[in-house]
């Protein structure tokens, strides 16, 4: 239930708060005061479109708030969990409170959050849903929109039934991905041919390459010893001298070419002299056979690398035609590379795909049948959920009817007639008809079935995620009259009392807590204005209801009035908003009777129309 509204610097509001108690708040005022504003300030928390052109003139920023009670089990609490957010459950309010707002900008910048976390608009809309149900002055017209109509009757109907249309919602969609799979193998034979011969091409040519994973790593490295194999032999020929003497052929040292600056006497002598100088002194200071260890281990590291160097040496390879062939390979890889991939495990990893679309193109044959048997059980399945979803739904619109009828009938509309139109269309691309079904429009809620034993003849229905059935509300404003779309017969007042009698019947069926009326009464008077005064009481005994209204018949059975006006002072317009006593209640439906023309005439029919609607709610 909606406790407190605070609205800051909106159009003509600068600053305003209401306290909204149950059943019937009215709000009550000249035209053009704000009334319509303020319930457009509790649409935008709840995810309405903002504008930064209805930010008050002269401010930067535009803010609203408001102020929940949401009671354990609801499902809006449910729907808070199901974000991550809770409740002030400390707020002495069974479930706790819930308070939204948000702040529009110049900039057109949005700052929405949900107790004091921020949230996306998404996130407003979605708790919204489940928090107030607004309908305004041209809102009633979705009635003339038969799209709209299914909705209505499936909310009606109930968990049972909108659970069934999930379920046929989530078959319809299991089957055009399959029939989407299908059209994707049901090519153009034109162009699955090209496709195959560009496969087979890449693949042929990646395949004929035999390429190895490390391969270039590898080629690299012994293209590069190769093309350095001379620098290679005289770098470790010198370097054989120095640690071993001569040139490890036999030769001296001058058998080096180019090697300058030649040692007196190579590593390995020059070691083994220190070493009998060492172990001479270590005779006399033993503390210098660490030292000879150390050189002796360096005699044996010295021939150890000497060694390694000749062996390296003297297997150094000078082959052109090795180094020709690694050029080519690694030119082919690199013109793989620019086609396939940036290493040769990517270009590998393409063959395989290549690879894998060859054999899906190869096995689309079988695939299309497997589809296509796929899709005619998925079909099937799918026109018994459609089935018993439109026999659901021929059930709840006879309840519908009834109801709305009832409550016709108490909106002074005794001779009204209301229809639930259910309908098939034919379509090639449909779902087979099952037996009960039946296309084409009817005059009556039993238009979906065609009684029990009907053969489906091959025709298929056309189907949509809610089914097969499009709904259509019909209605006889006069007796004798035939039932026709609401969109040829009816009027503002009678739209206006219509959209009254269904939410007053699906009051009693949903569980958001609040609903708010933004000047349905258009069109309405007379004996008729009264009669919806009364409903709009019963409905409030059910939810809490928020009403804009011209009419006193409406205005005298609030539980809560508030009235609107607007004052200029220095300049500036400001909506200004009072909640009333009994005496400014009754000035104000007097106000309603006879405008500024204020008599005590006018003064008592104000008294006793709130006295009558006393104690006509005590007794309802």
């Amino acid at each position: 239930m909606l406790l407190e509204l605070h609205v800051k610097n909106f159009a003509l509001i600068d600053e305003l708060s209401l306290e909204f108690g149950p059943g019937l708040n009215i709000l009550t005022g000249e035209t053009g005061a704000g009334k319509s504003i303020i319930i457009d300030a509790l649409g935008l928390l709840l995810g309405g479109r903002a504008s930064a052109d209805a930010i008050r003139s002269g401010s930067e920023s535009m803010y609203a708030e408001a102020v929940f009670a949401v009671h354990e089990g609801s499902p809006a609490r449910a729907a808070l969990a199901d974000l991550g957010l809770g409740t002030d459950v400390d707020a002495g309010v069974d479930g706790g409170l819930l308070i939204i707002s948000r702040e529009v900008t110049n900039s057109g910048r949005n700052r929405c959050r949900i107790n004091d976390r921020t949230v996306t608009v998404a996130t407003l809309s979605s708790i919204g849903d489940y928090l107030v149900d607004i309908h305004g002055q041209h809102e009633h017209q979705s009635l003339l929109s038969p799209g709209r109509h299914i909705d209505l009757l499936d909310n009606f109907g109930g968990e049972e039934l909108l659970a069934l249309r999930a379920r046929v919602a989530s078959r319809f969609r299991d089957l055009r991905a399959l029939e989407m799979e299908l059209a994707g193998l049901l090519q153009d034979d034109r162009d699955k041919i090209q496709r195959v011969d560009l496969l087979q091409f890449q693949a042929g040519e990646i395949g004929d390459a035999r390429l190895e994973r490390g391969e270039e790593e590898e080629l690299s490295r012994e293209r590069l010893v190769l093309a350095n194999a001379g620098k290679l032999f005289e770098q470790c020929s010198r370097a054989y001298v120095c640690l071993n003497g001569g040139d490890g052929n036999g030769g001296g040292a001058g058998a080096v070419d180019g090697f300058q600056g030649m040692p007196a006497m190579p590593a390995r002598d020059l070691v083994a002299l220190a070493l009998s100088e060492l172990r001479a002194a270590s005779r006399i200071d033993s503390s210098l056979a660490g030292v000879v260890q150390l050189l002796e281990d360096a005699t044996i590291g010295i021939e150890e690398a000497a060694t390694r160097l000749r062996s390296y040496r003297d297997e150094l390879e000078f082959n052109p035609e090795r180094l020709a062939e690694i050029e080519d390979r690694l030119a082919l890889i690199a013109r793989l590379k620019r086609k396939y991939g940036d290493t040769v495990e990517a270009i590998l990893d393409y063959k395989a795909k290549v690879e894998a679309e060859l054999g899906a193109i190869e096995r689309s044959g079988e695939r299309i049948e497997e589809l296509r048997s796929e899709i005619k059980a998925l079909e099937a399945d799918l026109a018994e959920l459609c089935a018993e979803l439109s026999a659901a739904r021929v059930r709840a619109a006879k309840a519908l009817e009834g109801g709305v009828m009832r409550e016709l009938e108490e909106l002074n509309m005794p001779g009204a007639v209301f229809k639930v139109d259910i309908s098939q269309r034919e379509a090639a691309g449909g779902i087979p008809a099952t037996a009960g079904s039946s296309s084409g429009s009817s005059s009556s809620s039993g238009a979906g079935t065609s009684g029990p034993g009907r053969e489906p003849g091959g025709r298929r229905l056309e189907v949509t995620e809610r089914g097969v059935d499009f709904v259509e509300f019909l209605l006889s404003a006069n007796p004798g009259e035939e039932p026709r779309p609401l969109a040829r017969i009816a009027s503002g007042g009678e739209l206006s009392r219509i959209m009254l009698a269904i939410k007053a019947v699906l009051a009693a069926h949903d569980e958001i807590p609040t609903m708010v009326f933004d000047e349905i009464d258009s069109g309405v008077g007379g004996r008729a204005a009264q009669a919806v005064a009364e409903k709009l009481v019963k409905v409030s005994r059910l939810r809490q209801v928020i009403c804009v209204t011209h009419l006193p018949q409406i205005a005298s059975m609030a539980d809560v009035h508030f009235h609107i006006s607007k004052e200029v002072t220095s300049d500036r317009t400001r909506t200004r908003v009072h909640k009333l006593a009994w005496g400014d209640q009754v000035t104000e439906i007097a106000r309603m009777l006879a405008g500024s023309n204020l008599t005590d005439i006018t003064m008592k029919h104000a008294e006793e129309m709130i006295s009558l609607a006393t104690n006509l709610k005590k007794a309802m």
